[in-house]
């Protein structure tokens, strides 16, 4: 989703600056905020809630789920208390095109940081995230009961 928000983003900048007031630059700007509005619901919108709640173990998974929250509020605000004053210094299609350039950083944010975690039991994704120490030692959870009796 954040390659099609990158595209909306970039393509509402585009439209903005260089279309003007005409009916093909307005029809490309809301064609583009409605795609941006689609691609951002269906992938980076709610996955501080889909991903916290997958990659965090159990006894972590309320404090990293609140931080999600928080942090998706804080930058949610951030963009929105700033839009107004960068929009003035360097116009609304400027404003729109940095957004892009944003976008275009968390593709590479998500394709070299966020594991795959489809068709995975909770139990195989948490091991993707525990250093060799953790793995010898540390707390029996239900996880580790289930192995060891499919052992025997």
């Amino acid at each position: 989703s954040t390659i099609g928000m990158t595209i909306c983003l970039l393509s509402l900048s585009f439209s903005l600056t260089f279309m003007g007031n005409g009916q093909i630059g307005i029809g490309l700007a809301i064609l583009s905020v409605c795609g941006n509005v689609a691609f951002f619901s269906v992938g980076i919108g709610p996955i501080c809630w889909v991903l916290s709640s997958e990659i965090f173990p159990l006894r972590l998974r309320a404090q990293a789920s609140a931080l999600g929250a928080v942090g998706s509020r804080v930058s949610s605000g951030a963009i929105a208390m700033s839009f107004l004053s960068v929009s003035r210094a360097i116009t609304v299609g400027g404003t729109f095109f940095v957004f892009s350039l944003i976008s275009a950083l968390s593709v590479a944010f998500v394709y070299k940081c966020v594991p795959e975690t489809k068709g995975k039991s909770l139990e195989q994704i948490e091991m993707l995230f525990q250093d060799d120490r953790e793995q010898r030692g540390g707390e029996v959870e239900l996880g580790d009961a289930e192995r060891l009796m499919q052992k025997q």
